[in-house]
């Protein structure tokens, strides 16, 4: 059956046509009311602002400069533009002698390495750099303490080796 409104072939049981959505047989005494007509036009955007020569080889679209406020992530520790090069943390080193020279000394130098990255995660640079010198002082005193302590145990095991030779208890 043939829509009497816009001609679309629509199936003989059907009483609407699938196009126009109207009544396909006036003559049926239906009560349906006649659906109004919808225009059938695709969306079309609207064309950017034009700008001149910028962005010709894009189809004329330049995209929106960046923002001027708002939020600023923190300077990467190891970034270009930071001031002194990147901040070392001394966690291994710290780690390190804590395990082979110095306990007591070792643990505070891991708890400032510690520290180096997370103030630098939240923008503290100044006191990412406290840390780092902290971490590295308290590093290097317990190894020299660790290496002190090494010598003298050393010392006192040879002395001990050559006193167990000299009385016979070593042959």
């Amino acid at each position: 059956m043939n829509c009497p409104n816009c001609g679309t072939s629509n199936l003989d049981n059907a009483t609407l046509c699938i196009h126009c959505g109207r009544p396909l047989s006036a003559a049926s005494g239906s009560s349906v009311p006649p659906a109004p007509e919808v225009e059938t036009s695709s969306y079309t955007p609207p064309p950017p602002p034009s700008s001149t020569g910028a962005g010709t080889s894009t189809g004329g679209y330049v995209p929106p400069p960046p923002p001027s406020g708002g939020y600023v992530p923190p300077p990467s520790s190891s970034g270009p533009g930071m001031a002194g090069g990147p901040i070392p943390n001394y966690l291994v080193q710290s780690i390190l002698v804590t395990l082979c020279c110095c306990l007591p000394l070792g643990i505070v130098a891991i708890v400032f390495a510690a520290q180096v990255n997370s103030k630098l995660a939240v923008g503290d640079v100044s006191g990412a750099r406290e840390a780092s010198r902290k971490a590295k002082m308290f590093f290097l005193i317990a190894l020299g303490v660790g290496l002190v302590g090494w010598l003298i145990w050393g010392a006192f095991f040879s002395a001990g080796m050559v006193e167990a030779f000299r009385q016979g208890q070593i042959d």
